[in-house]
């Protein structure tokens, strides 16, 4: 039977929903988490989605990160999350809560892992040196080059870098990306404390645009994103200015586009 492909419109329905069930369980569970990144953007200068935009980005302290990871594996539904410790292909820094009951076809990469339609959950930490920072930088570029395709690591910024990267993604490109993800993972418990300088996500490819000197997230207001009322950093201003400077201004129309490329469907039932 022929697959079909679910429209861009019914894939941003679906993680709405995933959305909808992840804001009550964290209320019923007293864990705090907010938007942010593109959804927090989004939610400031659209009230929802940002137009060309195709996924949601949720964060928590990396106790509520831990704390939700043990819950939300217990719970019961067609909603499941997938993280470093419970797939051995799953290899980001982050975990996804998706749509079992979906199927996501990802072409854009060479190695990848199975998931369905999803949300991204994203820890933040405290951390006193921001060596940090750079280690665990240096250990997501290797993995990016280790499950890229070629013309995904070709820029066209300068035909000395776009070399650089082809010849360290030949050499990458053979080495598993949880490798990677489990070298960051390591630097990130070592560095982490209760009590720092420093807030922000470690093992990011944006550095230093993702480190903040006071914690931003600590006080919350509510924000609406497609009629939804969500928890946000009342420090919104900060964030987005250092994330994406004049936040408020649109992309020319030539990068309005979806950066993704999701292509979804829903798997058969079982009669």
């Amino acid at each position: 039977m022929e697959k079909k492909y679910l429209s861009m419109e019914e894939i941003k329905n679906k993680e709405l929903e995933i959305l909808k069930y992840i804001d009550n369980f964290c209320k019923k569970n007293s864990i705090k988490y907010f938007i942010n990144y593109g959804t927090l953007l989004g939610a400031i200068r659209h009230k929802g989605f940002i137009p060309w935009d195709d996924d949601i980005d949720l964060m928590m302290s990396r106790k509520d990160y831990e704390k939700f990871i043990k819950l939300f594996e217990k719970d019961e539904s067609i909603y499941k999350v997938i993280h470093l410790g419970n797939d051995k292909k799953y290899f980001n820094n982050f975990l996804k809560v998706y749509d079992s009951s979906t199927v996501i076809e990802d072409n854009r990469n060479y190695k990848t892992y199975d998931v369905g339609i999803f949300v991204d959950i994203f820890p933040y930490d405290n951390f006193n040196d921001l060596k940090a920072v750079n280690k665990t930088y240096f250990w997501e570029s290797l993995k990016l080059l280790s499950f890229s395709k070629k013309e995904n690591i070709q820029y066209g910024d300068s035909k000395l870098k776009d070399f650089i990267r082809y010849f360290f993604w030949l050499i990458f490109k053979n080495i598993s990306p949880v490798y990677f993800a489990h070298k960051s993972e390591k630097l990130i418990k070592k560095y982490s404390t209760e009590k720092g300088n420093f807030y922000g996500v470690l093992s990011s490819k944006f550095k230093e645009k993702e480190v903040f000197n006071e914690n931003v997230f600590e006080k919350l207001i509510t924000l609406e994103f497609e009629g939804i009322q969500l928890p946000a950093p009342k420090e919104y201003d900060k964030i987005l200015t250092q994330y994406y400077e004049n936040y408020m201004q649109l992309p020319p129309v030539e990068k309005q586009c979806y950066p993704h490329e999701i292509k979804a469907f829903v798997k058969e039932r079982n009669n």
